[in-house]
Formats: structure tokens, sequence, C-alpha cells
């Protein structure tokens, strides 16, 4: 009785322990939560198993995350959702219903797939695990976008799909819109956490007519080490406070759109 109350007790810390680990990254593979907590894969099916089971967690392809409650802890985005939220808004309004639009990772990106689950009936390509997992919440059988989903290797704060994999897919796809998520932007660009992140990017933008840049007003004095690309292959940008003049000289000079929201 005692050997059965001590596994019981472990369980219960390790199924505590994912969903504190869930709450800081959002998504996490099979295999990331064996290695933190120590143990085998099979043990970390059967505790996930269990967290499912009680409505805490749900499965996706590639990983786990948390079933309900606010994403808004993923590391790298902010708690305060206000700012992406109107950003959202505003960047919803340059969809058509209808479009094929891709989505960057980031927490902008991630508010706008929550506005297009109501007010789109398009497609949506993403490499971001949050928003494929929000759509894919939705379910099949009701109203709103078709989910793209693209393939690769997770990683990064952003919880993205990177690599070669990701690249050979995006080849014969195509969008009107992408939206880009930068993580830092200034006179020079619009930067990611990773080079492997910044490739992406890059090839989402091949693949669409305009590409629209997401960028809370943190993300001007924010520093990442990966350049994406110069503003003036930019279409667009939104933001929710005005950007440093530099910026929006720049931004003039190139003829690149400026929506401030709200």
């Amino acid at each position: 009785m005692t050997d059965f109350l001590v596994g019981n007790e472990a369980g219960a810390q390790r199924r505590s322990r994912v969903l504190a680990r869930l709450r800081e990254v959002g998504v996490l593979s099979v295999a990331d939560l064996a290695r933190e907590l120590g143990v085998s894969h099979m043990t970390v099916r059967r505790d996930l198993q269990r967290l499912e089971t009680t409505g805490q967690v749900r499965t996706v392809h590639g990983g786990v995350g948390l079933a309900v409650g606010d994403r808004s802890g993923l590391s790298g985005m902010s708690r305060d959702r206000a700012g992406p939220r109107r950003l959202a808004r505003r960047a919803a309004e340059l969809v058509n219903g209808h479009d094929t639009v891709a989505l960057d990772a980031g927490p902008a990106a991630y508010e706008l797939a929550r506005v297009l689950l109501d007010d789109s009936t398009g497609s949506v390509i993403t490499h971001s695990m949050p928003v494929m997992q929000l759509i894919a919440e939705r379910g099949a059988d009701t109203a709103g976008p078709r989910l793209v989903a693209l393939g690769g290797e997770l990683t990064g704060n952003r919880q993205a799909l990177v690599g070669p994999t990701t690249l050979d897919v995006l080849a014969g796809l195509r969008a009107r819109t992408f939206f880009l998520d930068a993580a830092a932007v200034d006179v020079r660009g619009t930067y990611a956490c990773s080079t492997a992140e910044a490739r992406v990017a890059r090839g989402l933008m091949e693949i669409a007519d305009e590409v629209v840049l997401l960028a809370p007003a943190a993300a001007f004095i924010a520093s990442a080490p990966a350049l994406v690309t110069t503003l003036d292959r930019l279409t667009a940008v939104v933001t929710d406070a005005s950007p440093p003049a530099c910026v929006v000289s720049v931004l003039d000079d190139a003829g690149v759109a400026l929506h401030v929201a709200g």
C-alpha cells in the first residue's frame, strides 16, 4: 500500500510539472518531457493520457499543449495581450473572408488566428504549433478557416516548426497575405529569434502576394539576432503605437502602408 501511495504521489508531481511547463512554453513534445522529467516516453504518455482524460491538456501531432485557458504565457509572448489583440483586430480588416493567409509564429499572429476563427472561411498556412492547436480545437465540422500545417522540427521559444522539411513543403503553396510577427524591428529590417525561424519566415514571404508586418510597440525596442527582411520588402505594417520617427521615415520612402490600431 505504501509503495502504491508513493507511486501515485510521484505521478501527481510529474503531472503538475507538465502543466507548469506547458504554461511557460505552450507546447512540448513527448521526448522533451521525458528528458526533463527523467522518465520513459511510455510514462510520459500515461501521464498525458491522464491529463487529457481530465480535460487539462490536448495532444496534437508532434506534442501536447494546454487544452483550455490563457495561452498568452507562451515564452516570448507578452502576458499583456491588449496590444496584440488590438493589432489582430486591425490586421483582420486586411483579410478577405475567403483568403488564404500565412501566419508567422508569435503573440500577434496567435491573436490574429483567434479573430480569424470567427471571421474567415479561407485557409491558414502556419508553422506555429499554438496556432495549429487553436484552429484544430475548433473542429472540422465547425465553420472557420481550413488549417494547412507545416511540418518540421519543433524548436524555439515561439514553438515554431522549422528546418528543411518545413521549407520543402512551402515550395508547393501560395498565400494571399503573409502576416509576419517580428521579434524585433529597427530601421534595417525585421528580426527573428533564430536563423532557422528567419529562413521559414523568408520562405513564407516568397509564397505570398503581400507581406504585412505585425509589430506591437515592444518590437521597436526589442532585440533579436536573425535578420528576416528589410522594411522595403513589406506591403504594410500594423502596430498599436506610432513607430519611431526613423522607422516611419523608411516606411514612407518605401511606400509601405502604416496602420496604427486603436
